[in-house]
């Protein structure tokens, strides 16, 4: 299975075959990096992308999505993801309410390991972190880890890549997040950023988003996007009647007509 690629490849199907115990220091390759929110493990075969280099030099990425997403949490719980290296978690963390928790997940092997020592380094105990990816139905897909066999790894640009073959990918499960988040909990937002899986992500929220009405947060650059979201959650929503109320940073943010 691994024959022919890269030592980092071959590490990153290694964790896929593994739990990774939270608290483990993982084995590959890595530094701690320091921002005013926290601490995190960066992989240093991703040191030279945007958000580890942020990271490193003691900033922090996406400042002002992550203090929306402080103000719009109040007293419920926040489902995030993709993870990555944890790098939102330690500052949504400190804004949490009491008895408020936070649901995320990454399905990269590497990352997931990286985002669990993130949580240990941290003293994260109110955060739960899936080795899973997300979508509208549970599935097994590939995960594409890199352009080609061989290659750097896509690091936070890692995404599901449904019929790709090779030793760039790496199979991961895929679930719904209303099977992922027990149907007790009261979620307030829903910050969603799966490299293109955002649409089907969602269809597997319906149960979550149909009880809660959560603030909705989605990676879109673009008008096009802003507005194929929008007609998705009028068409599968109508009573909630999301709107965007302003985009930051490329993120747009959803809010149904009730929170005005």
């Amino acid at each position: 299975m691994t024959e022919g690629l890269t030592p980092m490849a071959k590490t990153a199907f290694s964790y896929a075959q593994q739990a990774i115990p939270l608290g483990k220091a993982p084995d590959f390759p890595h530094f701690i990096a320091e921002n005013q929110y926290g601490r995190y493990c960066v992989p240093d075969a991703f040191a030279d992308r945007e958000v580890p280099e942020l990271l490193a030099a003691g900033q922090v990425y996406e400042p002002r999505t992550i203090a929306r997403l402080r103000h719009l949490m109040g007293s419920g719980d926040i489902v995030t993801g993709g993870a990555f290296v944890g790098d939102f978690l330690p500052a949504l963390a400190e804004s949490l309410h009491p008895q408020a928790q936070i649901h995320t997940f990454e399905p990269a092997p590497m990352t997931h390991a990286a985002a669990a020592h993130t949580l240990h380094i941290n003293g994260l105990r109110d955060v739960t972190l899936h080795n899973v990816a997300v979508g509208d139905a549970p599935a097994t897909l590939p995960l594409q880890l890199s352009r080609f066999d061989g290659g750097p790894q896509m690091a936070a640009a890692a995404k599901l890549a449904p019929g790709e073959t090779g030793g760039h990918v790496v199979n991961v499960p895929v679930v719904r997040l209303d099977d992922l988040i027990p149907e007790e909990r009261i979620i307030s937002v829903l910050h969603l950023d799966v490299e293109g899986f955002e649409l089907r992500a969602l269809m597997g929220a319906q149960r979550l988003i149909r009880r809660n009405a959560p603030v909705i947060v989605l990676e879109a650059a673009k008008r096009r996007m802003q507005l194929l979201y929008k007609r998705t959650l009028r068409q599968h929503f109508p009573h909630l009647q999301y709107h965007v109320s302003e985009v930051i940073e490329n993120n747009a943010i959803f809010l149904p007509f009730r929170r005005g």
